[in-house]
């Protein structure tokens, strides 16, 4: 066995959920401060996980083939980089499917 793959074995994955918007990144970057911004600009709640200050953040990192920073992951889709139009579109997204199952759970609790 490869020891990248022994090594991820003994990993955790991130956490896919559909309610989370988790971004790898570090303190130096300037592309993970543009995210931030536009994360907080949209008021959007998310994990920051630092790649280098943690072994563990540093493998789910790898595990995501993860070979610059940022690293966004929202609600189980990989966003490389840092490009304002992909990332707006995939919290669009991710928003109104999650509005959508607010909007279902609401009638379910009326019937």
């Amino acid at each position: 066995m490869e020891w990248r793959a022994w090594w991820y074995s003994l990993t955790p994955t991130p956490d896919y959920s559909h309610g989370k918007v988790l971004l790898y990144a570090t303190d130096w970057c300037p592309y993970c401060e543009k995210t931030r911004a536009l994360l907080q600009q949209r008021q959007i709640s998310y994990q920051e996980v630092n790649i280098e200050r943690s072994a563990e953040a540093q493998a789910q990192y790898q595990r995501l083939a993860g070979k610059g920073v940022p690293v966004l992951l929202i609600a189980g889709e990989v966003v490389r980089g840092y490009n304002e139009q992909r990332i707006s579109t995939a919290l669009d997204q991710w928003q109104a499917r999650q509005a959508q199952t607010m909007l279902k759970q609401n009638m379910m609790k009326e019937k």
